[in-house]
């Protein structure tokens, strides 16, 4: 039995469709998540990241879309076998979500204190006499200043750092073992950027939370994660602590870095990846970057994807792993 946190095997997810055949969308993901860990899972839109996320939280059925293949575990909890039930004790409860825009993860017309309310009530042994003091706790913990008049306000009179902050509130405020948080700094400037991935990981420090980042920022990743996953075309094609993605085993990964807008010379041309990722679903034979590699071989277009292979604790599911040195 597996040790770790999540551990994510095999996953393949599919969208119903009127022929009967679903469109996968996610195939042949893995990764494990340790207890305390950040973990990066980076790619282009359209590789799969925001459905695994929502089978980490339970929410594919209102997609249309279903676990097809692979098993998701939650410490003992077998998550794709999971029931209503036993989702209710683990959405907001064990697992917490921070989505990409706080202007739709929160209510317009409900108080921010209310909101707070409402995920607090999550907490098993949660006491309303003990509201007031445990939102004001909640409030200091991702660093909101003037408590009283923030609780009575409405989330269009805040910023957007403090929506988010507010968001990253509600989804501790029951005491998570894990944290899915959805590219939470989309939309922000840099300098409040830096300040919600600071608040992340003081908050895995104090709490021991885990989180998932889920990013296409790969600098991003870098500076603030302790192990990266790397998604293309629906399937993980790369892992590895984040010191070590810097030499990556997959010509992916390495187009990654080379596109990182911050490492361009001022003035200079912005290199991009050649080509465009294959279209969802509709994915060729054999490996799925294989017409935007510079490093491609007759057999890279055959048979299924490349799964994970482990190289010295480095994962690729590069067949040619030796020529990315």
């Amino acid at each position: 039995m597996s040790t770790d946190l999540v551990d994510v095997r095999d996953v393949r997810i599919g969208i119903a469709r009127g022929n009967g055949a679903p469109l996968v969308v996610v195939d042949r993901a893995s990764f494990q998540v340790h207890a305390g860990e950040m973990l990066g899972l980076i790619g282009e839109s359209g590789s799969g990241k925001t459905m695994l996320c929502r089978a980490l939280i339970g929410t594919l059925a209102r997609r249309g879309a279903m676990v097809l293949e692979g098993t998701i575990r939650l410490g003992e909890t077998d998550l794709v076998a999971a029931d209503e039930a036993t989702w209710r004790r683990v959405r907001g409860r064990r697992v917490g979500y921070v989505p990409q825009s706080a202007l739709a993860g929160l209510n317009p017309v409900m108080t921010i204190g209310e909101q707070l309310a409402e995920a607090i009530a999550q907490r098993d042994g949660a006491r309303r006499a003990a509201l007031p003091d445990a939102m004001r706790a909640l409030l200091d913990t991702v660093a909101i200043r003037r408590p009283e008049t923030v609780l009575k306000q409405y989330p269009g009179q805040l910023s957007g750092g403090m929506r988010q902050r507010i968001m990253i509130a509600c989804a501790i405020a029951p005491g998570p073992e894990v944290i899915v948080a959805d590219e939470p700094t989309t939309g922000l400037d840099v300098t409040v950027q830096a300040g919600i991935m600071a608040l992340l990981r003081d908050i895995r420090a104090r709490l021991g939370t885990a989180i998932i980042l889920v990013s296409h920022d790969l600098a991003l990743v870098d500076a603030w994660c302790d192990h990266v996953v790397v998604m293309h075309a629906g399937a993980c094609v790369e892992s590895a602590p984040v010191g070590r993605i810097a030499t990556p085993l997959h010509p992916y990964t390495a187009a990654l870095n080379r596109s990182r807008i911050e490492l361009a010379a001022p003035g200079s041309e912005l290199v991009t990846i050649a080509g465009q990722p294959p279209a969802v679903g509709d994915w060729p034979a054999g490996c799925r970057f294989a017409g935007r590699c510079d490093i491609v071989r007759p057999d890279c277009r055959l048979g299924e994807h490349p799964a994970l292979r482990d190289i010295g604790g480095h994962a690729t599911a590069c067949l040619h792993a030796e020529l990315m040195a």
